[in-house]
């Protein structure tokens, strides 16, 4: 089964996706429309409906990181039922599983977009409308099991658009490293985060100039791949955990982007190696 985002010119990408998965033997059952930004509620039951009736033995996501992330979440409520507030919070669905002794489907989760790294992650966010709040699945068990990023893809990308997935990914590399800080992994994280925000600062302002220029938008999903590295060696905290609750405001990046500074303005003995090394 292939669960579709719909952005500009999307149909020539979803049609070799299509031509590939056949031409390997691999049946497309049905194909249904992906999820809007923030991954609404709405959507996903929408999507989950679509994925009991076509019963697939695998799911294949084509789209950005609130597509994927509905896809992650979607794939949990076919294998366990229920409602996704069920599953919100950490490890809650690996345990349902092994209670239930059942598996989720597999997923190749194909990004479009150089932002969350949804497909590289163990998050899905689902964003309820009426309350306006943004809630969390966390867990290994959701991580796509064959994750694909071609970043000619992002070739199209808006500019609005490719200024808050850099803004986003280098969010991930900044509030992990942080408080990465007294860790274990804090060495690791000190490198991921430097190439990570490296490649934003110095490929961004060219990709806005020229959205063509290859090797910078190579260099921008890298950089928020990077991002999702970070965020499985560590989580985000201030910035992030505050923007869940902007999201009728400013778009997610901008808003983390926008409350980073808020959040670790002040220098303390804690932080005050990590904030030299993002200023170097």
């Amino acid at each position: 089964m292939l669960i579709r985002d719909g952005f500009a010119g999307s149909g020539g990408f979803v049609r070799t996706v299509e031509d590939s998965l056949r031409d390997a033997g691999i049946e497309v059952l049905s194909t249904t429309d992906g999820a809007a930004p923030n991954a609404p509620g709405e959507d996903l039951a929408r999507i989950t409906v679509a994925v009991r009736e076509s019963r697939p033995d695998l799911i294949v996501s084509f789209g950005g990181g609130s597509m994927i992330d509905a896809a992650k979440a979607a794939a949990v409520l076919y294998a366990l039922g229920g409602e996704v507030d069920d599953y919100f919070g950490t490890g809650v669905v690996t345990r349902s599983l092994a209670a239930a002794g059942k598996s989720l489907l597999a997923h190749v989760a194909i990004q479009t977009a150089a932002s969350s790294a949804a497909h590289l992650t163990k998050y899905s966010n689902i964003t309820d409308l009426s309350t306006g709040q943004k809630k969390l699945i966390v867990d290994n068990a959701i991580v796509p099991a064959r994750p694909v990023f071609d970043f000619e893809v992002t070739m199209s990308a808006p500019p609005s658009l490719t200024a808050d997935g850099a803004l986003d990914g280098m969010s991930h590399c900044l509030e992990v490293l942080y408080g990465a800080v007294g860790k274990p992994y804090y060495a690791e994280m000190e490198q991921v985060a430097g190439e990570g925000i490296r490649l934003v600062l110095e490929h961004l302002p060219a990709v806005l100039r020229d959205p063509c220029n290859c090797a910078g938008r190579e260099a921008l999903a890298l950089a928020t791949d990077l991002g999702g590295y970070a965020i499985m060696l560590g989580g985000t905290n201030g910035a992030h955990l505050m923007s869940f609750s902007l999201i009728d405001i400013l778009s997610h990046g901008s808003a983390c982007a926008m409350l980073n500074p808020y959040s670790y303005g002040q220098k303390t003995r804690r932080t005050h190696h990590a904030q030299q090394g993002v200023r170097r």
